[in-house]
């Protein structure tokens, strides 16, 4: 797979970069979830996620789409679930729900988003993907955690996938509770060492969970200067 993320991007570019991506052959292309640009001028362009994932979903046909993270602070988990699976119908069954616990805390100050504490956005990201895996799956959804709460929440129409792929990147201990719980996919930009110690503890947690540790596979995240 391949990130190419918004910033610092017009669409006309962005358009052309994912087809090109596509034509190349790369199975799963992947935006970030910020509100301004990174690693550059933070005043440059940067468009907005999920809109960007819908539009481009509509100029690529067979790749696998996602975020590569979105940040669980950005949105409340049940309008982003809506809006994975508004991507999974217009993609025709090719969304990835990518999640991570939410970092940037310049970002968040900058546009008056919360940034809770490192414990609590953890706490917030097990209860979303509660959620999440719950409205996806059930009639009606009623969920009363610390951090959220729904009454009685219909959700229609369910993903087009039968299982919604879910990736969580994180490396923390906490995090790795999370994975183990909820991922299909852990994320990591960890040396091979650093990846070995963190499938141990996932194979502990799922072990004490009673979920087997092959259903959660790695994926690894690093920039084209580190190839």
């Amino acid at each position: 797979g391949v990130v190419i993320a918004q910033h610092q991007y017009t669409w006309p570019q962005l358009v052309s970069q994912w087809k090109l991506a596509e034509e190349l052959g790369f199975d799963s292309i992947w935006l970030f979830d910020h509100f301004m640009a990174l690693y550059a001028a933070p005043d440059g362009p940067c468009l907005e996620t999920s809109t960007l994932l819908a539009a481009l979903a509509q100029e690529t046909n067979r790749a696998k789409i996602g975020v590569l993270v979105y940040g669980n602070t950005h949105r409340h988990p049940s309008v982003l679930a809506k809006e994975i699976v508004t991507v999974d119908h217009i993609s025709n069954g090719r969304a990835i729900l990518g999640i991570g616990a939410g970092w940037n805390e310049r970002e968040h100050r900058a546009y008056g988003i919360p940034f809770p504490s490192a414990g609590d956005r953890v706490e917030m990201l097990d209860e979303a993907l509660q959620i999440m895996e719950s409205l996806f799956t059930e009639t009606r959804t009623t969920f009363h955690g610390v951090h959220y709460d729904l009454e009685d929440a219909p959700f229609a129409p369910k993903p087009v996938q039968d299982k919604l792929p879910v990736l969580i990147g994180g490396k923390r201990p906490k995090m790795l509770k999370v994975i183990a719980r909820h991922a299909d996919l852990w994320d990591t930009g960890n040396d091979p060492e650093g990846i070995r110690e963190g499938l141990a503890q996932i194979q502990a947690h799922c072990a004490e969970i009673g979920r087997d540790p092959n259903e959660v596979a790695v994926s690894s995240s690093f920039g084209a200067d580190r190839l």
